[in-house]
């Protein structure tokens, strides 16, 4: 039986690749409590999470999916509150990874990263721990005073309105110009965002022309902890409709994302702004982007605000978006881009004239960035 077990072990390791590659599996602790595991795959494939009892376990599945020899022969220590991290393969094109977890207090959140500067496609898992489950985290040394709570420092928003003053974006048949629906969503969320206690600036604060180059540096100057771009659609294809979201990435999610993100970078133009000399340091901000934290955590934001608007707005099929924006190219500011619908759809852009819709999306949007910076836990 030994000798036949084997043999089946050794068959299914060796099992021929069905097109998906795990090409390598990292783990990281930014504290006691929070742990980030990255996958990268040769391509985006399905991934299943779940929980196993007795003992407590977290496990991956990918689908139709191989190891490769770097994932196969690591040799996995324990990270944080992971007791132990080991591979499986419970049929023959099903990768499995398994962790080891605390039975308690555990909340996880994963998310696909789509291929840009130089990576491949990630898959990416988020796990944290409350702090009341960790010891370590809790307690003092006896006969010493502990350091008194930090209060937590509010955090700051930077909501920038697409367009403005001889830019004004689409235009719907009845005249509505985009430049002003994003001020009017921006300046609405403002409120909102400022009575839940966020610090909100705006890139622009009436209809004026702000260049793409600035809006991005105005955000470095609050050092803000997110950047929201407002804007609204208009298609040649007067039935496209639905809001989207998108983060940055040097291949475009598909030609519609591409061609968006191309017309959206023309703004400077409009202005009279020599683009020629944003070039290099454009180009630098480019390379600064292989910084993975922040295209993470645009990406995290992301999910977290589709999974809370879902409820309340049309969304295009595939809401997550990727393409080459100017002003998502921040190094070191997450930052996202929401194309509210379209206003070249009649109906849709009725719905946008109304309040009750815009404050619908915007309580979605707020409630989004509190579980985003709930999950960061800074």
């Amino acid at each position: 039986m030994r000798i036949l077990y084997l043999f089946l072990m050794a068959f299914l390791f060796a099992f021929p690749s069905l097109g998906v590659t795990v090409q390598d599996v990292r783990f990281s602790a930014s504290s006691p409590q929070k742990v980030r595991l990255v996958a990268d795959l040769s391509e985006k494939t399905e991934a299943k999470v779940f929980r196993l009892q007795n003992p407590p376990r977290l496990v991956v599945d990918f689908e139709k999916a191989t190891f490769s020899s770097v994932v196969k022969n690591n040799t996995f220590k324990p990270v944080a509150f992971i007791e132990g991290i080991r591979l499986g393969v419970p049929q023959p094109n099903i990768g499995r990874l398994v962790l080891d977890i605390p039975t308690k207090d555990l909340t996880e959140n994963h998310f696909f990263l789509p291929p840009g500067a130089g990576k491949t496609w990630r898959f990416v898992i988020d796990l944290t721990l409350a702090e009341s489950t960790n010891s370590e985290a809790t307690t003092y040394h006896k006969g010493l005073t502990p350091f008194p709570a930090k209060a937590p420092r509010q955090k700051i928003v930077m909501l920038d309105p697409g367009h403005g003053g001889q830019d004004p974006g689409a235009i719907s048949s009845t005249g509505k110009y985009e430049k002003h629906l994003t001020l009017l969503f921006a300046n609405e969320a403002k409120k909102v965002l400022e009575k839940k206690g966020y610090t909100v600036y705006m890139t622009r604060t009436n209809d004026t022309a702000v260049s793409l180059r600035s809006r991005i540096e105005k955000a470095h100057k609050h050092n803000a902890d997110i950047f929201i771009s407002i804007h609204a659609d208009s298609a040649k294809n007067k039935s496209a409709k639905g809001l989207s979201i998108y983060t940055i990435s040097e291949k475009a999610s598909d030609a519609e994302a591409a061609a968006l993100a191309e017309r959206e970078n023309k703004a400077d133009i409009i202005l009279g702004i020599n683009l020629e000399e944003y070039q290099e340091s454009i180009g630098n901000i480019l390379i600064d982007l292989a910084k993975r934290d922040t295209m993470d955590k645009s990406a995290q934001y992301a999910e977290l605000f589709v999974k809370e608007v879902r409820h309340t707005a049309q969304l295009k099929s595939t809401p997550h978006r990727f393409a080459g924006f100017v002003v998502l190219k921040s190094p070191n500011i997450p930052s996202v881009l929401i194309e509210l619908g379209y206003l070249s759809n009649k109906k849709e852009e009725k719905m946008l004239q109304k309040k009750s819709y815009r404050a619908e999306i915007i309580t979605a949007l707020a409630k989004g960035l509190d579980q985003y910076f709930k999950e960061l836990g800074d």
